[in-house]
């Protein structure tokens, strides 16, 4: 069979071998419970607050820790912005009809590519993630006394 990448199907019960497949027509679907996950083409999806991408800019450097490997670090590098944020491509928008609006920080989806080096650890879909991006700008603080 081919695929748009290669990867891992995953839930594939309903397809065993002789099973007969026939042509033009999906055996399954990445949108399906069946999924096709991608060995080659390793990215994470960071859901940052809006305050935080005041200077991100596509190829910025980027550290990725994983909980599942406390200690190793992936480097890589901001593959893309979301051109909106999660709510904005909510099914069900959150509007509230009285007029009294709360202002909530929004979250932005950023999509990080991993360059992933031999020997690294396997990683998995869905694994929870910490994400560092070096933007190059430095905050000041200034500190008050008295």
């Amino acid at each position: 069979m081919r695929a748009p990448f290669d990867g891992i199907v995953t839930e594939v019960d309903s397809l065993q071998p002789g099973t007969l497949v026939i042509s033009a027509l999906a055996a399954f679907t990445t949108t399906s419970a069946v999924g096709l996950v991608s060995t080659s083409n390793t990215w994470v999806e960071a859901n940052m607050k809006e305050t935080d991408l005041t200077h991100v800019h596509r190829g910025d450097p980027v550290d990725v820790t994983v909980d599942t490997y406390p200690g190793k670090t992936w480097k890589g590098e901001v593959d893309s912005i979301s051109p909106a944020t999660g709510s904005d491509f909510s099914v069900l928008p959150a509007e509230n009809a009285s007029g009294n609006w709360v202002k909530v920080t929004q979250r932005v989806t950023v999509k990080v590519r991993l360059d992933l080096k031999p020997g690294d650890p396997p990683l998995r879909a869905g694994m929870s993630t910490y994400v560092t991006i070096d933007t190059g700008h430095r905050r000041w603080f200034r500190m008050l006394y008295g």
